[in-house]
């Protein structure tokens, strides 16, 4: 079984939330909006969306913002973000690849958090991509974020160990094949006599490379920036993000 089928979970959920303070996801949101440069009242897909910490704050904005993951735990966490926000509940479980959307349905879809590289394989990224591109309508903008390749290799960390304000004590190995462009990490993780361990595998991938999948799914006029205060993509850059346009 593929590892991200189980691995995004409430422990998932546990060692990532407090490194994402609400404050820096309304920064990102804010520079979303700003790239995609969209109206209010645009429909947006966020997908995967996790635990919604976009999701749920798009409608500040006044958009209508929709979320598809294909975890049931984060979604449930999204659920009730929906509730204590009093906006509308509109998540759905999907695999990015068969997304249960009309043709034309959405205004901009995003993708971050290097979610394009859970898969390895080129092809179905670009299945992932023209799907997000499906339910785009014509003239429609995707934005992709995602770790830089040339930035990850130049600090590349093969140890690493830090401790959550929950309490959590986490330790990771990390391996990269530089062929492959596979990055293998092994993280444990405890707090008092709970403990545990996971693995996943993730595909890093140069911009070259990215513009090569988005072109492949049919995607034209792409902008790229390497940070999201919109600086020009360097090879120093920390991050991608490309913004593509759905040609109809």
């Amino acid at each position: 079984m593929a590892w991200w089928r189980t691995y995004f979970d409430e422990i998932f959920f546990q060692l990532h939330d407090s490194l994402f303070p609400e404050e820096e996801s309304r920064r990102e949101v804010a520079a979303i909006l700003d790239l995609l440069g969209l109206p209010a009242g645009s429909r947006i897909l966020d997908v995967p969306c996790g635990w919604g910490r976009h999701t749920l704050l798009l409608p500040e904005a006044g958009q209508e913002s929709f979320g598809a993951d294909l975890s049931v735990d984060l979604l449930r966490r999204a659920a009730s973000g929906a509730r204590e926000a009093g906006v509308p509940n509109r998540f759905a479980a999907a695999d990015l690849r068969f997304l249960p959307f009309r043709d034309g349905a959405f205004d901009a879809v995003i993708n971050v958090f290097t979610s394009l590289g859970l898969f390895l394989e080129d092809a179905e990224d670009i299945r992932a991509l023209a799907e997000a591109r499906r339910v785009l309508r014509p003239d429609g903008l995707f934005l992709l974020e995602s770790m830089h390749r040339d930035d990850v290799i130049c600090s590349y960390a093969e140890r690493d160990r830090w401790r959550l304000p929950n309490g959590i004590e986490v330790r990771v190995r990390r391996r990269f094949d530089p062929v492959r462009g596979i990055s293998y990490e092994r993280l444990r993780w405890r707090r008092g006599e709970e403990g545990g361990e996971k693995r996943h595998a993730l595909r890093l991938r140069t911009a070259t490379e990215i513009d090569g999948l988005l072109a492949a799914a049919g995607f034209v006029d792409v902008r790229y920036y390497g940070d999201w205060s919109g600086e020009p993509l360097t090879h120093e850059s920390p991050r991608v993000i490309a913004v593509a346009r759905n040609p109809g």
